[in-house]
């Protein structure tokens, strides 16, 4: 079977590797779409990137069962989660799935990735019926909004800003409007010109051009309390996160970086008298696949708001860079 692999930075190649077989407890399924995350993309393109398997937004239909699950069946529409809760460690005993001690974490065990088949565990996929498979691949990245969206605590009537306009971050939002907060700002660099279309299709109150604004001085000028900072950019945007959020807020935080930039310098005494509180948030484990299908059937995210190219896996190469090079928000791989 074909199967997308790195060879060199920026060097993807189809190779040929045998189909997989399930063992004990797994499904073998065959994928049919799959999305290109962010996190691919910094491993595709830079040095200092750790290292794994590329393509883990994706989903498929079930063609071989060795599991006694009596959720799936042979011919089932799933969905793959990447990092699925043991279900049996004291954390998710607990009720803390999120704290799982022993999880399944097929992408950095390399079980997945953008090829023709993958053998996961049962626990790992959701069955879905009403979508198509290219629509359910926009899942995975929703939980990782979910995710954001809940250990923040947003709620209905706070004042929330975004930082950074990609898939995430615009999901976020549309989560966000959907709830209904009272109002949305978001930051990203004026060349976003699609994804600032789309924020503004969803309804976010305000954008911020981080290349022509300071956020501070913005924040500032409107004399604003934001109740909510969510951070899907670098880390040095804490710093300017520290100084917007509101006493007693919450920031939270998804990104990195290797290079040496990961390293910021805060004012811990603002974080103090503020009562500020920064949680780092991580889908790993995702929690929210059922929720994230429910939101994609509503149309409260849309397929075709979010998804500006498809490639087929012929093409990876192409849908790469132009995934990188080209302003767009999500690219979908296609392998039926």
């Amino acid at each position: 079977m074909k199967a997308v692999r790195m060879t060199s930075l920026k060097k993807l190649e189809l190779v040929n590797i045998a189909k997989p077989e399930p063992q004990a407890g797994e499904v073998v399924v065959k994928i049919m779409a799959g999305g290109i995350c962010g996190t691919d993309l910094h491993i595709f393109s830079k040095k200092e990137a750790f290292d794994h398997y590329l393509g883990h937004e994706i989903t498929g239909k079930v063609v071989e069962n060795n599991s006694k699950a009596g959720h799936i069946k042979v011919g089932d529409k799933v969905v793959i989660d990447n990092a699925t809760n043991c279900g049996v460690c004291r954390f998710c005993k607990n009720g803390q799935p999120e704290f799982c001690q022993d999880m399944y974490n097929l992408l950095m065990e390399e079980k997945i990735s953008f090829q023709e088949y993958v053998a996961v565990p049962a626990r790992s996929v959701y069955p879905f019926k009403e979508l198509s498979y290219k629509e359910a691949a926009l899942a995975e990245p929703l939980t990782v909004a979910l995710e954001m969206l809940e250990t923040a605590q947003v709620k209905e009537g706070q004042d929330i800003m975004i930082f950074g306009p990609g898939p995430i971050g615009l999901m976020a939002a549309a989560v966000a409007e959907h709830i209904g907060v009272n109002s949305i700002y978001l930051t990203g660099h004026s060349h976003s010109v699609k994804r600032f279309a789309l924020a503004q299709k969803i309804g976010v109150d305000s954008i911020i051009e981080v290349d022509n604004e300071d956020v501070v001085e913005f924040c500032m000028n409107e004399g604003l309390q934001l109740d909510r900072v969510l951070i899907t950019a670098p880390p040095y945007t804490l710093k300017d996160a520290v100084e917007i959020t509101r006493f007693g807020g919450i920031i939270t935080y998804i990104g990195f970086s290797f290079d040496g930039s990961q390293n910021v310098t805060l004012n811990y005494n603002d974080i103090h008298f503020k009562k500020l509180q920064i949680r780092a948030t991580h889908a790993i484990p995702n929690r929210f696949y059922p929720e994230a299908l429910k939101l994609i059937e509503n149309n409260i995210i849309k397929y075709s708001d979010f998804v500006l190219d498809e490639y087929l896996l012929k093409d990876v190469q192409t849908a790469f860079e132009n995934a990188l090079n080209n302003e767009t928000i999500k690219t979908m791989i296609l392998l039926k």
